[in-house]
């Protein structure tokens, strides 16, 4: 009987001793969530802030060099899709020569030097007006 009495206690205190770990448990995930909530504040407040004093629109150092970087760059992948076209439409598989070179459009006022230019490769580079280079291109 005695023994009855002693497993029917176990019985009832096992509970107990689960409900207290899973208070442990739910202490330091609440702790967790909590922390994490603070920091999430904290972004959204920084950004509010941010939001609230926009950062003054300033134009480009350099309008017009932006521009033609942007024209060199665009007249640079034109020049080299030209090329590999003419390769891949070739028998030979080649690159044009100097005199079946026609310039795409977007380079008709661009400045072209070109470093290599053979039936296997090419290398070019666009220069700005004051000779400094702006976008180029090689293959293969």
């Amino acid at each position: 009987m005695r023994g009855l009495r002693l497993m029917r206690g176990l019985w009832l205190l096992l509970p107990l001793l689960l409900t207290a770990c899973q208070d442990r448990e739910a202490r330091a995930q609440n702790a967790e969530l909590s922390r994490r909530v603070a920091a999430l504040e904290a972004e959204v407040q920084a950004l509010r802030k941010d939001r609230a004093s926009p950062p003054a629109l300033t134009p480009p150092a350099d309008a017009a060099a932006v521009t033609a970087r942007a024209a060199a760059r665009n007249c640079a992948t034109q020049l080299a899709r030209t090329l590999e076209d003419y390769r891949r439409g070739s028998l030979e598989g080649r690159y044009p020569g100097a005199a079946e070179v026609s310039l795409p459009p977007p380079c008709q006022n661009q400045t072209v030097r070109w470093q290599t230019r053979t039936a296997q490769a090419y290398a070019f580079s666009v220069v700005g007006e004051d000779g400094q280079v702006l976008a180029g291109g090689e293959g293969p």
